[in-house]
């Protein structure tokens, strides 16, 4: 220590004043980087974190402010899915949802006095896993049509069925000749919610 003070009374006037200078701000650089720089970071950090807060603390206010209101939403909402539930198919497994449909779809031709020709099960879309709700989706032909009142009796009983609500995606009709009606093939893509309760 001794040996660089005399070093340092060797250095000029001018010279020990840029040193001491040079050393000041080193040493001021030093515990800047050390104790001001994390100290004013911790600071703003805190800053965000409480504005944050108070957001989310104002989000919570207004939410519990209109509680009753949501609640009652959710009730209604509730209600809602309940009466909506009893117009889906339920079933153990997709293929008995999808026999059903067919088999409803058989009935309410019959009642019509139209035969379905041919039914086929489609595609099967997944529509919310919990519960396990699922879009069915079946095509059937009829033929032989000698009725245009019978086809749109058909057709009316589907989209306004009371039991379970149905869909027609798509409908077909190829008329033979000149004929307008007889003899025309009536071909359709139907689609029913179904519930699943053990997904197999």
């Amino acid at each position: 220590m001794e040996k660089l003070l005399e070093r340092f009374r060797k250095f000029k006037l001018r010279e020990r004043l840029l040193l001491s200078i040079a050393m000041i701000v080193f040493l001021y650089l030093g515990i800047d980087k050390i104790a001001n720089t994390p100290f004013f970071k911790s600071i703003n950090e805190t800053k965000e974190r409480l504005d944050t807060q108070k957001k989310l603390l104002k989000k919570y206010h207004l939410f519990a402010i209109n509680k009753k209101k949501y609640e009652a939403r959710l009730s209604e909402l509730g209600q809602y899915y309940t009466n909506l539930e009893s117009k889906f198919f339920t079933e153990e497994t997709e293929e008995l949802a999808s026999a059903k449909l067919q088999e409803m779809i058989n009935n309410l031709a019959k009642n019509n006095g139209l035969v379905v020709a041919r039914s086929t099960a489609m595609k099967k879309d997944v529509l919310y896993k919990k519960p396990y709700l699922v879009a069915l989706s079946i095509n059937i032909e009829i033929n032989d049509l000698d009725s245009t009142q019978k086809i749109q009796k058909f057709l009316y009983d589907i989209e306004y069925n009371s039991d379970k609500l149905l869909f027609i995606d798509s409908l077909k009709i190829k008329t033979l000749g000149l004929d307008v009606i007889k003899g025309a093939t009536f071909s359709s893509n139907l689609t029913a919610i179904a519930s699943i309760g053990k997904k197999l």
